[in-house]
């Protein structure tokens, strides 16, 4: 059998009764699970992968990834589920997707164990307040560069101190409160 992409064959034999979803499910969970420096750092390995392997030529991964990159999300995983799903449809997509997010959300479940684990000890404990503050320090920092940068006026100040004391009074709203505040932002500069 003969996978086509865009109507070009790859000449790729796949063997009667070979699993392609399952062979792009652990090739792209063993990338994920492997490859330090997250989503750019994974499209090397990606390419060398999916050639080597015969499953793409370096031509389709490329068209592949121009598409993965305007679309929104993490570079990795889009790339991964355009990948699955030019090769194996719907389910090639989904498991390559998942795939790639399995390692990395499994990572950050045993960290988060580990910690709630050691929280007691107050050496971690002290430690993770000063992280906790450093963290803060660095959103701040960001914080007062961009407020810096901006073009203030009357009412963009008005707008922007009505929403933060609605965001104090009820942190409930906040998706609602965003939304309004960049529409009645926008609309002002428009």
């Amino acid at each position: 059998m003969e996978i086509c992409v865009e109507g070009k064959s790859s000449k790729i034999e796949v063997q009667e009764g070979s699993n392609l979803i399952g062979r792009l499910f652990f090739l792209f969970l063993r990338i994920s699970a492997l490859t330090i420096g997250g989503g750019y750092a994974m499209i090397p390995v990606m390419k060398w992968e999916l050639e080597r392997s015969g499953l793409l030529t370096e031509k389709e991964f490329f068209r592949i990834m121009s598409t993965a990159q305007v679309v929104p999300g993490p570079i990795a995983f889009n790339t991964a589920v355009l990948v699955g799903r030019r090769l194996a449809g719907i389910y090639g997509a989904i498991a390559s997707g998942l795939a790639v997010v399995l390692p990395p959300f499994f990572a950050i479940v045993a960290v988060a164990e580990v910690i709630r684990t050691l929280s007691g000890i107050s050496y971690v404990r002290s430690f993770l307040r000063g992280a906790y503050a450093s963290i803060i320090g660095l959103v701040g920092s960001v914080l007062y560069r961009l407020v810096r940068n901006q073009r203030w006026n009357l009412y963009r100040a008005i707008m922007i101190g009505v929403a933060v004391f609605v965001l104090l009074l009820n942190g409930s709203l906040v998706i609602p409160v965003v939304i309004l505040l960049v529409l009645l932002l926008y609309l002002k500069e428009v």
